[in-house]
């Protein structure tokens, strides 16, 4: 009976020393994108951020946004660019910033793999900016298979 048990203890010892252990990223990444408001002949910044700032597939991903408080967001997407993949909409909460001229946008979403390890994705939005003109942004970023 020892025997059996010791045999099970090595046995569950070495399987757990074969599963690949990551430790957990915090870390974010900031991309900054400009765009020019053709009413005020000038340049907005628009902040996206990405948390992880290595992101895996199938564990939970988050973005936020901040754009100038007045913009509103019209419609958000991924679309897949280096693979054959249905483009996925996008849902964002309107959030308190904190700032009085900027509003953040946030989701948190999951991507599923496939067999490449790493899937290039495009972020896809359109925003009305205080005059009611249409304000595209798009951004590509990269997910690494688990």
């Amino acid at each position: 009976m020892d025997l059996k048990i010791v045999v099970l203890m090595l046995l569950f010892c070495c399987c757990h020393a074969c599963t690949p252990q990551s430790p957990a990223d915090d870390s974010q990444r900031t991309v900054i994108k400009q765009t020019t408001s053709v009413q005020k002949q000038i340049q907005e910044n628009i902040e996206l951020i990405y948390q992880p700032a290595r992101m895996l597939t199938e564990s939970p991903l988050a973005l936020d946004v901040q754009t100038p408080a007045e913009w509103q967001l019209q419609s958000a997407r991924l679309v897949g660019i280096s693979m054959e993949m249905p483009v996925l909409p996008m849902f964002f909460t309107k959030t308190n910033a904190t700032a009085v001229t900027v509003a953040r946008w946030q989701t948190q979403f999951l991507l599923g793999a496939c067999a490449d390890e790493q899937m290039t994705w495009r972020l896809e939005l359109i925003f009305k900016d205080e005059k009611g003109a249409v304000q595209r942004l798009s951004d590509e970023f990269q997910v690494h298979r688990r």
